[in-house]
């Protein structure tokens, strides 16, 4: 970057106050994944982007700008293809007629490019097809020995999840499940309730997870996922929206696809988890689900329920609960959430075994994992939710 910027300036001789704060900037702030640098969205705090790159609109003069030529320089030094910058993922998108609405999708809705072709901006096809996903520009990073593969412009990455991911490789409740499935024969399963591009579903397959199912609205980040799978070497299947009943011959639905999946990637609401799952299990397709991960901010509440639903209940059981909460509340807001799981859990053994028993699922957390600060005073915490396995009186 240093080099980039001397060899700029020396061509340039750009001096001025804002062109001076502008390279400093840029200089202490950026990340680089794979063959791509975002550049911090703070460092056009005083011109956008579109507003160094001049008011010349063809490509011709776009490309003959000052400040593209800094770019090619930079990515020249740096040995990387594309250069972008983005700001983090706003919750909700705007919309002309209609006012905003929740961002359900995860969209990175504020990513800029600024150098390279990061495909087109827009797709023309509703569910998007092979085309749409082959004429996009798509990144690869690793981290943990562990490949992630994602489109920039159209799902999000995040770096700040490093640690969690680091911490399922080797939690000791994963481990255990694991263990236990390999001592019985049997395997164990997971369950990524929004599995993104494969976060934290390819930390439980690393550790030893026979196979992983996640659910995914954003049709991008299922094939990114898909691509990251197959990049560490891991056979995977996606069931798209309106497939349907699983079935026995293999793991997806209607297809044989043979025993050897380890990722099974629905495109779809993660409400229908609940019934695949159960339709897997009835044609004996599946290992016994141990942990779930429910990894949406700033709550996943949504999906508590079905994440009860789906746990094994003949073993003892774990929820990942990703929250917002207050720092000061961090505490009580945890409790609150034992209690609110509790519930469920009361009420799927009541539905199952009858209204009356009196045999509990006990409902613990064990660990509050402080992740990483979401906002000034607010932690997004991971709370490991234990739940113990159903023993009937005798």
């Amino acid at each position: 970057m240093d080099r980039a910027i001397a060899k700029w300036t020396a061509v340039h001789k750009c001096c001025d106050p804002e062109t001076s704060a502008f390279l400093r900037r840029i200089q202490r702030s950026y990340v680089v994944y794979g063959d791509m640098l975002l550049l911090s969205p703070s460092a056009y705090a005083i011109a956008t982007p579109a507003e160094l790159q001049g008011s010349r609109q063809s490509k011709d003069d776009w490309a003959s700008t000052e400040i593209n030529h800094l770019y090619t320089l930079i990515a020249r030094e740096m040995k990387i293809t594309h250069i972008a910058t983005t700001k983090p993922i706003p919750p909700s998108q705007r919309h002309e007629t209609n006012g905003p609405s929740d961002n359900i999708l995860r969209a990175p809705l504020d990513f800029t490019p600024l150098y390279s072709d990061f495909g087109p901006p827009t797709c023309t096809a509703n569910p998007l097809t092979a085309e749409d996903f082959s004429a996009a520009y798509w990144v690869t990073a690793k981290q943990n020995h562990i490949y992630q593969t994602w489109s920039p412009r159209w799902t999000m990455f995040s770096r700040g999840n490093i640690t969690e991911k680091t911490r399922l490789l080797s939690l000791p409740s994963v481990l255990s499940a694991v263990a236990d499935g390999e001592e019985e024969g049997k395997g164990c399963a997971a369950v990524d309730l929004y599995v993104g591009i494969g976060y934290f579903a390819f930390s439980y397959l690393k550790a030893g997870v026979e196979v992983v199912m996640g659910w995914d609205l954003n049709a991008w980040s299922v094939e990114g996922a898909r691509k990251g799978a197959a990049a560490n070497g891991w056979e995977v299947v996606v069931v798209e929206q309106g497939a349907g009943e699983m079935t026995g011959a293999g793991r997806r639905s209607g297809q044989d696809v043979g025993e050897d999946a380890r990722l099974i990637l629905f495109n779809e609401d993660n409400i229908r988890a609940g019934n695949r799952i159960e339709q897997m299990r009835a044609c004996g397709a599946l290992p016994p689900v141990r942990h779930v991960n429910c990894g949406l901010l700033p709550t996943s509440a949504g999906s508590w329920k079905t994440a009860v639903d789906v746990l094994d209940e003949g073993y003892d059981g774990w929820l990942h609960v990703h929250e917002n909460f207050a720092v000061v509340d961090i505490a009580q807001k945890a409790n609150e959430v034992r209690g609110k799981i509790q519930r469920l859990a009361d009420e799927t053994t009541a539905r199952r075994h009858g209204p009356k028993t009196a045999d509990r699922r006990l409902v613990k957390v064990e660990f509050v994992n402080r992740l990483k600060s979401y906002a000034p005073g607010v932690m997004h915490c991971v709370l490991d939710i234990s739940i113990s396995k159903y023993l009937p009186r005798t």
